[in-house]
This record gives structure tokens, sequence and C-alpha cells, in this order.
């Protein structure tokens, strides 16, 4: 098993499929629904080039958009900086350029006066649709009609997780800009191997052996669990509090279970709560790493504590991650663009993704060799 050819991390003509082929037509995580509490309450999110409003309605639905106006393309809602939740007085958005308003269901409802047009048709001009929908309190749009339902997905690798419905925000959300392509990300969500070199304080030292278990539904997500190392120490304070308060919690079986759902969301169920890692594609080699916390209540002196350790692991685990990944797609540059590398035979998830990525984008019928020439290099950097 070979790894994608360089040429795939590379190529400029490769992001707009990436867009169109891969992109639109999954389900990619929104917010959740406890972020919309409300009637007018709205939340953006930009996915692949694209951008999308989704609104919860006076009956309590969610209805999701296009988030762009139908007469000259204006954003309609930009929302707050790093939520992009917004509020749309008497759930209509108006647009901040010629003023065209739309209610809650996306009709085209009001044009300014003074603005006139021949043989207009305004219910030809009604916001474009999208596909919205939720999963146990997760809000979910797709871009274009998806294949399968987030529940039929979802439910084949996560059936035993309970209702996240009761669940709140427990940080604010934080988008962490990487300068490196957004397959690598992908690919580094999934990799086991690197743990032991960069990022020892997690494994082996914090969590056990890692397992992958494929769902039914023609492969889109995974399930991954990982027990709680009983015996071992962590090399840093909040890796070794962590693991201390998780044993004290639940002695018996202590253990983080994981969903990655294609093609690019890993979800991580712990006893503090659920953390979510969304990779969102950028330019050629270049990505976000959007992270977000949600928690059932519980404002516990111990519960706090571990939700704190948590997140103190996890930001100096992203830290490393950010630059381990721009120091891979800048080695990348160097090498031959039709070259690969093995993949280990116990790199389940590694595996997975080449072959979802190989399904849904052929490869070009001629790969555009690098600028710098043909270059001998050591395979397993591509691993």
């Amino acid at each position: 098993m070979r790894s994608l050819p360089a040429s795939d991390y590379l190529d400029a003509a490769r992001a707009p499929l990436d867009y169109s082929l891969i992109f639109a037509p999954s389900w990619q995580f929104v917010c959740h629904a406890a972020d919309l509490p409300a009637p007018g309450t709205a939340v953006r999110f930009d996915c692949g080039g694209r951008s999308a409003v989704v609104l919860r309605t006076k009956a309590g639905g969610l209805h999701g958009f296009r988030n762009a106006c139908r007469h000259r393309g204006a954003r309609l809602v930009e929302g707050d900086a790093h939520t992009g939740l917004a509020f749309c007085i008497d759930g209509r958005f108006r647009c901040p350029y010629h003023g065209w308003t739309y209610d809650e269901a996306g009709a085209l409802a009001a044009i300014p006066a003074g603005q006139h047009f021949d043989a207009f048709d305004a219910a030809a001009h009604a916001l474009h649709p999208l596909h919205v929908a939720q999963w146990r309190g997760l809000v979910f749009v797709a871009f274009d009609a998806p294949r399968l339902a987030i529940g039929q997905v979802l439910d084949a690798v996560a059936a035993t997780w309970p209702d996240l419905t009761s669940m709140r925000r427990v940080i604010e959300p934080r988008t962490t800009p990487c300068a490196a392509d957004w397959k690598l990300a992908c690919e580094h969500l999934l990799d086991t191997a690197h743990f032991d070199i960069p990022r020892p304080a997690l494994k082996p030292r914090l969590f056990g052996p890692v397992v992958f278990e494929r769902g039914e539904s023609e492969g889109d997500a995974l399930r991954v669990t990982a027990e709680i190392a009983s015996g071992a120490v962590g090399d840093t304070w909040s890796s070794r509090m962590y693991r201390r308060l998780l044993l004290a919690r639940q002695p018996a079986a202590a253990r983080a279970e994981y969903v990655y759902l294609w093609p690019n969301l890993l979800l991580q169920l712990a006893p503090d709560g659920l953390s979510i890692q969304q990779v969102l594609p950028g330019a050629t080699g270049q990505c976000a790493l959007r992270e977000l916390r949600y928690a059932a209540p519980d404002a516990s002196r111990e519960m706090r504590l571990l939700r704190y350790t948590h997140q103190r692991v996890r930001r100096q685990a992203l830290a490393a991650d950010v630059r381990l990944l721009a120091r891979v797609q800048q080695g990348l540059m160097g090498v031959d663009a039709d070259e690969t590398g093995p993949i280990a035979r116990g790199e389940v998830g590694l595996r997975w993704f080449a072959d979802r990525c190989r399904a849904h984008v052929s490869p070009p019928a001629q790969k555009t060799r690098s600028a710098r020439g043909r270059r001998r290099s050591n395979p397993a950097v591509l691993a």
C-alpha cells in the first residue's frame, strides 16, 4: 500500500477537484444545536471556497442556504469572528449591499424601492437551499446532495454513543492556520506511528494501543478506541494530571472513543466531554484546523480541572502539529511529483483515507513534474 503521490499535495489544479468532488457532497460539521437556541439565531460556516448559513426557524427547525445574495452575490451573514454566530431579526436575511431581504424559507421577501428590473421573477431569485441534518445534537450541512444520510453514517460506528443534545460549548471555537495541504492534516489525525516520536506525551505514556473499526455504511466513517495507559507516566504535568484524573473517575475502563467522519472531521468522546477537530481546506498547501469542545453541564471542581488539563494537552499537541505539518509540506516540494511512500500494514486509518481519496478523485492523466527536477528522496517521508 502506497501513499498518495506528492503532486496531490502540491498541484494547484487539485484544489478545485477536492472542493467539488470531495467536500461539496460531504457532511460538514457546523455547530451544536445549543449554539442556535432561539428563532432567528444563525451561524455562518465556510468550507472549500463556499459559505453556508444555518438558521433556527420560528417553528424550531433548521434551514440552510448558500450564504450569498441572489442579486450580486454579497455575503448575507458575517457572524462573530470566532463562532460565526449571528442573529437575524424576525428570521430575515438582509443583504448589506443593496438591501434585498429574504425570509426564513429563503424566499425573496422585499427589494428596496427604486430598484426596478425588466421581466423580473422574484421566485426565481430565492436563496439556494442546502442540506441540513442533526445527529444527537450535532448540526451538519452539505452543499451538494450527500450519498447517505448523516444518521446512516454515524450510527454505523457510534451506535453506543449517548445523546449529545444536553451538551453545551465549554471553550470558544478556535481556527488555526496551517501551512500544509488539507490531506496532510487529515492523514496526521489518522496516523498512529508518529505519536512515539514528536508527541510521546500522548502515546504510549497516556494512551495505550489504538484500535480501528470500519463502519458498514460504505466506509464513510471509522471508529477508533484508545485505552488510558494504567501504569505509565506522561512527560508533562498536563498529561500526567489528565491521566490521573481520568483513572480516578473511571478506574475500571478509562478510554477515549473517536469517530472519524470522511473526509475531514474527528470526534473524540472522553469522560470530560466531546472534542471536535475539523480540517478546513484552503489554497494548495494551506488549510485551517478548527477545534471545538462541548460537555454536559458539570461545574464540579474535579470536572473543571479535568477539562482544564485536557485543554492544555490539546493546546500543546496543536502547536506541535502545526509545526510538523508545515515541515512535511515543505519537504514534499523537493521530491518527484509522482513519488509515493509505503504505508505500514498497521496504519488502518491512513490506508482507509488514501483509498477514499483515490476513489473520489481520479488521478490526472499526466503528472506535472516538480520544478526542481527529478530527485531521489527517502520515500518514508511520505508514509
